[in-house]
């Protein structure tokens, strides 16, 4: 196992043309900006290339816009080599895997590998712009605590937290304001710090200072899951129970009362509204919208990245959900055998957290952002991508801000629901905080 710093270097040289003079480098970086990744495998019959920089020409297409993270290039064979050299590409930070005869393989001669969603991609980050603040730098660096508070989720009475800790809260005695940032989908409390580079982020941005120095908490949203290391070995990428089970309001009603009251114990934070920030994608969105909605003295910060911005249930199906979980627990009183076994697992995960207390969560929107907007947050920020399939539902909730009048500061940008334009939100949220 590589140490963490000669890690970094490694990942740092794999950026550059230090190493070009080799034909069995991959990634080399080309003085255009062009990369050629390689693949030795002499013995393979096809070997296909899906990378976040190819073209998303066979993603998934819905009406409203483009769903996957990569295109894919059938790369070709020179000699024992397999390769392909890509368009010139912009700074950002590029995640690629390849499959050699149906198998998934991440690239033999590249170091530099990221955690998403369970599965590992291979990456190299091409310099001169934004993703020159995904890199480890030479700057203070901020540190990180993986830590567990009780829960009342019945399924994990103990969650944990992956917290960052600015340079300077270990070199003085003061207080910090906090930014609570959620993951999406599929993700868990390593997320931001894995796939969206957060660390390296806020390391860079403050030495720089262009934002100040903040706590930031990384939860793990995903109901059924502790931490990532729970993760259900056949739920990687995929949109599963864990996630629905996720929408029924047990992480908003428990959020403040369970994490923020453990950070503010545990730390040394500046307490109040304008002390507190919330943001997250996708479904760490929608969880956003709702915790700040539910709690409008809470924070004076949201940031809504690629969100879930309405839940899918309307009011009278929300009741209908409620009403269904009472007449399962009913059932399942009186006859407890329907709880054994395989069956009665199922039946336990589906309505432990379906009920009334909780789905109320999503009920009376419109009233909840009266009262949020009543005394306005300092900052309601809106983010996604043009070809993202959340961008309609993302329209539509604009048009009920503006419809009342509400202020937000909106950030559109190319692209779809992809770590690309969640790393460049944070990029552009953080300096307007605090």
């Amino acid at each position: 196992m590589l140490k963490k710093g000669v890690f970094y270097i490694i990942c740092l040289l794999a950026s550059t043309n230090l190493f070009a003079g080799s034909r069995d480098v991959s990634p080399r970086i080309n003085p255009d900006k062009s990369v050629t990744i390689t693949l030795l495998r002499p013995e393979a019959e096809e070997v296909v290339l899906k990378g976040s920089f190819i073209t998303r020409a066979m993603a998934f297409r819905t009406p409203a816009g483009v769903f996957g993270k990569e295109g894919e290039v059938s790369m070709e064979k020179d000699g024992d080599r397999w390769s392909y050299t890509t368009r010139p590409l912009d700074s950002e930070m590029y995640t690629y895997y390849f499959e050699v005869d149906g198998e998934r393989i991440t690239d033999p001669l590249n170091d530099c590998l990221v955690e998403d969603n369970g599965l590992y991609y291979s990456y190299f980050i091409i310099d001169g712009g934004i993703a020159d603040n995904y890199v480890r730098q030479e700057v203070p660096h901020g540190s990180v605590e993986k830590v567990w508070y009780p829960s009342s989720i019945k399924t994990t009475p103990n969650r944990r937290l992956s917290i960052y800790l600015p340079p300077s809260y270990k070199t003085g005695n003061g207080a910090f304001p906090v930014l609570y940032l959620l993951h999406g989908s599929g993700g868990n409390e390593n997320s931001w710090i894995d796939a969206g580079r957060a660390v390296e982020i806020l390391d860079n941005l403050i030495a720089k200072g262009d934002c100040k120095p903040m706590i930031v908490v990384m939860p793990n949203v995903i109901v059924s899951q502790a931490s990532s290391d729970d993760r259900q070995p056949d739920s990687a990428g995929q949109f599963g129970n864990e996630n629905i089970l996720s929408m029924f309001g047990e992480i908003e009603r428990s959020f403040v009362p369970e994490i923020v009251s453990y950070v503010e114990s545990n730390y040394r934070v500046k307490k109040g509204k304008r002390e507190r920030a919330i943001a997250g994608f996708s479904l760490g969105g929608l969880h956003t919208l709702f915790i700040s909605a539910n709690n409008p003295d809470r924070f004076d910060y949201v940031g809504l990245f690629s969100a879930q911005t309405t839940n899918a249930l309307d009011e009278e199906k929300l009741e209908k959900a409620g009403s269904l979980a009472q007449g399962i627990k009913i059932l399942t009183d009186a006859f407890p055998f329907l709880t054994k076994g395989t069956f009665g697992e199922k039946i336990s995960t589906v309505t432990s957290g379906i009920n009334k207390e909780g789905l109320s969560t999503y009920n009376n929107l419109d009233e909840k952002l009266d009262n949020q907007f009543r005394t306005p947050p300092q900052l309601y920020y809106i983010a996604v991508g043009r070809d993202d399939f959340v961008k309609k539902i993302n329209d539509d909730f604009r048009a009920k801000l503006d419809e009342k009048g509400y202020k937000y500061h909106y950030n559109e940008t190319d692209g779809g629901h992809s770590w690309e334009n969640w790393r460049k939100y944070l990029t552009d949220f953080l300096p307007r905080l605090f």
